[in-house]
């Protein structure tokens, strides 16, 4: 027990003397990488995200690869969101499979996309040559064409059981990120997690997401850093009648960033900044559950979810009138395992 805890405070101790360095060192695009952000099942993102100590399904290879230490069974997990009246399609899909006594792996894939943008670079008619859309300028549709706009990630996740108290695991992600015709990009990234099961109901957890700076490099010349993240999250599973028909889980996570996002995050100082995602969710009979949560975004979100043999379909949902009108967002994810003696872990 103590040579355990032991191991996790230097994994936190390194983690807290690494990433500081790393900011100080290169130079950062505040954003950059974004849609790594968005989410993964909508468990999670009904409970606001809080996921890096929760989450046990396939996506856990998206929020804290140390978790796949814990799948049991094989099991595919997809998701789709259609965000901003329908204006931006955002996909998720991996599957997750169990090696040997105490390892995990999985393989997801992120596609956030936007289609049918339309181009009027060409079709400017400038009759006056003074650059601006004025007088008999005018509009030429015959050459207005159209592009798509896209990301995709590739993630390949991997974890290990140290023993019945501690795991940890590494995810190395691939990025494809097209802007219009002409400029495209790829990066490559690293994210390293760890579990601690500091008591049989409560769970600690850590992940330093894109520890190594992901790099994105441009056609076009322009190169961007994605800056590291530190997650800490914790997650209490309480069953309130001791009968297991009625449990009880909130989470709480901690995101510390370091692109000096100033004022958007709710405490920073200098380069350093942090946000609190808080969520709950309850369960009925391992059957039934009602979730809500408080994401980075300062946004309430709501979400349930139903546990079918091997298939469980949840649905999250989120407003966003309250941000210049873009509307609401609703979330359906799936989960199914392959729970059978002759899949299940040996």
């Amino acid at each position: 027990m103590c040579k355990v805890l032991q191991t996790t405070k230097q994994f936190f101790f390194v983690l807290f003397l690494l990433f500081p360095k790393i900011a100080e060192s290169q130079s950062f695009r505040t954003y950059a990488g974004e849609f790594l952000q968005l989410g993964a099942g909508a468990r999670s993102l009904a409970m606001g995200g809080t996921a890096i100590a929760t989450i046990g399904d396939a996506s856990v290879g998206y929020w804290n690869p140390s978790g796949l230490a814990e799948i049991q069974f094989p099991s595919i997990t997809g998701m789709h969101e259609a965000r901003f009246d329908n204006t931006v399609q955002h996909d998720f899909a991996a599957l997750a499979f169990p090696l040997g006594k105490s390892g995990g792996a999985s393989i997801s894939v992120i596609h956030i996309g936007i289609s049918d943008i339309k181009d009027t670079r060409s079709a400017f008619i400038d009759r006056n040559g003074d650059g601006l859309f004025n007088g008999d300028d005018y509009l030429d549709y015959s050459k207005v064409s159209s592009f798509g706009n896209y990301d995709w990630g590739l993630l390949f996740s991997y974890g290990q059981r140290k023993d019945s108290l501690l795991s940890y695991g590494a995810t190395v992600k691939v990025i494809i990120r097209k802007l219009d015709a002409e400029n495209h990009a790829t990066g490559f990234g690293v994210d390293l997690g760890v579990r601690y099961h500091i008591l049989p109901e409560l769970t600690l957890a850590a992940v330093g997401q894109d520890i190594t700076t992901t790099l994105l490099s441009y056609t076009s010349g322009t190169k961007e850093l994605v800056a590291p993240t530190l997650k800490l999250g914790a997650a209490y599973n309480w069953d309130i009648l001791s009968d297991s028909n009625h449990i009880l889980l909130p989470a709480i996570d901690a995101n510390i960033h370091f692109e000096n996002l100033g004022s958007l995050a709710e405490v920073h100082a200098g380069p350093l900044s942090m946000d609190f995602l808080f969520g709950l969710e309850y369960q009925f009979k391992h059957l039934i559950a009602l979730r809500a949560g408080y994401n980075d975004l300062k946004m309430f979100t709501l979400g349930a979810g139903v546990h079918l043999p091997r298939l469980s379909i949840d649905y999250a949902f989120q407003s966003f009138n309250a941000q210049d009108q873009l509307g609401n967002t609703h979330r359906i994810s799936f989960t199914l395992s392959l729970e059978q003696d002759k899949w299940k872990r040996k």
